[in-house]
């Protein structure tokens, strides 16, 4: 007999992946205390309104996160951040360009339309990401069908597994919905009988669901292989009971991940885990520092005794009462404990030096240009700016790899699933059963565009110095390549552009016209000569 996936056996993968996971949760509540307090809710459910980073006596680390996070989106999404390519080797012609063009600003659309949510989603994702090496987000339909939700969902609630390739293949969630939005969701019929009166009495009671998505082999159901490449799994962990089963062929969730290590599923961020030991330092070192401050603000007094009436008055413009009989040549009946100061500039220097690390371990250090005051040449700029994405590369290049392309290529996967590209006899010929590859585009990448630019520029001009020279050198260079490429290096509209086989009958048609001018002078010129 066949085994296949019941809620029995999906609850018990999705308990035994959470057992995995639970020793991350004393890592991610650490890190999350130091470095990000609105996430302090791994080991225990914190209340709303609490005091964030009560225990925290120096902001720095959190700042430092802070800027880490949204360097993400501000590099990596600004403007029109990527364009959907072929993998074909061959340059795709002008129809499929421009069909490539229209999906590019469809899905562009699609992902920054205010209710899909992916700004947000995003925006709290890189937070994750820069303090804990993982987030996950969610990619689904709306549920009208017409458009995509984004979500991001807290690591706790999160589980998941590799293949063989070391990809995040099986990913769980535990969920604690209301009845109300599970009705909203699959309809009151799904529910059993003892959720349906507990629906009846108290619409807003939650329970607890598991969200299960594997690939659709580890299903072991033929309803699903070969027709699908995910199946997507609701159960009601209490019961057991299966709320939904569906067949999906894009991927739900994604997890990208900043650095990963051999065994182990789970990611770590390479700023938090360098800056952890200086960060606790830091909170230590500041707390000592504040303290020897008031003491040399509001130093210890010492009181001669029998002398004082009453308690001593330490408030501002407080007085305390000495016995009019005291006789001041004894010594001062209240004076300050003498201390001294000459530790706390070696105290200040050694927190500056802190801070200094903790800016390299978030790569604070390279993240902007540095200012220079003097006027630069095109020269100096263009190396200042090849030596900064040569600095960056190394941090900006993986994500966009892993980050931003999970996102691109399940948001088009599931846009081709809802026919929200077209039909698929709409695309053209050539591009039909090609790869879709993804071309993404920052300040670390621009200048490969702009490169074909200035390198055409740069050409016509030591092309205009030779051909005074010899004419015959205009020959060596294919002006309508170069040309084409130089007008798509400027990100120019395709359709300025027209098709090669266009040009072909205009320049056909102009030699004919040429061809019958001269034909004509030449028999007006036999003509006037006869």
């Amino acid at each position: 007999m066949k085994y296949t996936l019941d809620g029995k056996r999906v609850c018990e993968m999705a308990d035994n992946m959470f057992k995995n996971q639970t020793p991350m949760l004393n890592l991610w509540q650490t890190l999350a205390d130091n470095f990000y307090p609105e996430r302090t809710d791994f080991r225990y459910h914190a209340a709303l309104g609490r005091e964030l980073a009560d225990a925290t006596v120096d902001s720095y680390p959190i700042l430092a996160r802070r800027d880490l996070g949204n360097s993400f989106h501000a590099m990596l999404r600004d403007g029109k951040w990527f364009e959907i390519t072929t993998g074909q080797d061959t340059e795709p012609n002008r129809d499929s360009k421009m069909w490539l063009t229209w999906a590019t600003e469809r899905q562009f659309r699609v992902m920054h339309h205010r209710e899909a949510g992916f700004t947000r989603a995003v925006k709290q994702g890189d937070h994750d990401f820069a303090t804990f090496g993982n987030t996950v987000i969610s990619i689904e339909p709306n549920r009208q069908y017409n458009g995509i939700v984004f979500r991001n969902w807290h690591l706790r609630d999160c589980a998941w597994e590799d293949d063989e390739k070391g990809q995040v293949e099986t990913v769980a969630r535990k969920w604690d919905p209301t009845l109300h939005q599970l009705v909203q969701i699959f309809g009151e019929d799904k529910l059993p009988q003892a959720l349906k009166t507990k629906y009846q009495k108290n619409p807003h009671q939650t329970t607890r669901v598991y969200h299960l998505v594997v690939p659709a082999v580890l299903s072991q159901n033929d309803k699903w292989i070969g027709k699908f490449q995910y199946v997507s799994y609701f159960v009601l962990k209490e019961g057991q009971e299966m709320l939904q089963e569906q067949g999906i062929n894009y991927k739900y969730y994604i997890v990208p991940r900043f650095q990963t290590i051999a065994g182990s599923p789970y990611a770590y961020s390479p700023a938090t885990v360098a800056a952890l030991p200086d960060a606790r330092t830091l909170q230590a070192m500041t707390y000592t520092l504040l303290e020897a401050a008031e003491r040399y603000a509001r130093p210890p007094i010492v009181a001669t005794q029998n002398v004082v009436q009453g308690v001593l008055d330490l408030r501002p413009n407080g007085i305390t009462w000495v016995d009019n009989e005291y006789d001041e040549r004894l010594g001062a009946a209240l004076r300050p404990i003498q201390q001294d100061k000459g530790g706390f500039p070696i105290g200040s220097s050694e927190r500056g030096r802190v801070y200094e690390i903790m800016s390299k371990a978030f790569y604070l250090d390279s993240l902007s240009l540095p200012l220079d005051t003097k006027e630069m040449t095109a020269y100096e700029v263009q190396q200042r700016m090849t030596e900064f994405r040569r600095t960056n590369l190394p941090l900006f290049a993986p994500l966009e790899e892993d980050y931003n392309g999970q996102i691109c290529e399940a948001t088009f996967d599931l846009l081709m699933m809802m026919g929200g590209l077209g039909r698929t006899d709409e695309i053209p010929q050539e591009l039909q059963g090609q790869d879709v590859e993804f071309k993404y585009k920052s300040p670390l990448t621009a200048d490969e565009q702009e490169e074909k630019v200035n390198r055409f520029q740069q050409t016509s001009m030591l092309l205009a110095e030779a051909a005074n020279l010899d004419q015959g050198v205009i020959d060596n260079l294919d002006f309508d390549t170069a040309f084409r490429d130089a007008i798509e290096g400027m990100n120019a509209p395709i359709e300025w552009l027209r098709p090669e086989e266009e040009i072909s009958q205009i320049r056909q048609a102009r030699l004919m016209q040429q061809t019958a001018q001269m034909q004509a002078a030449a028999e007006t010129q036999s003509g006037e000569a006869a």
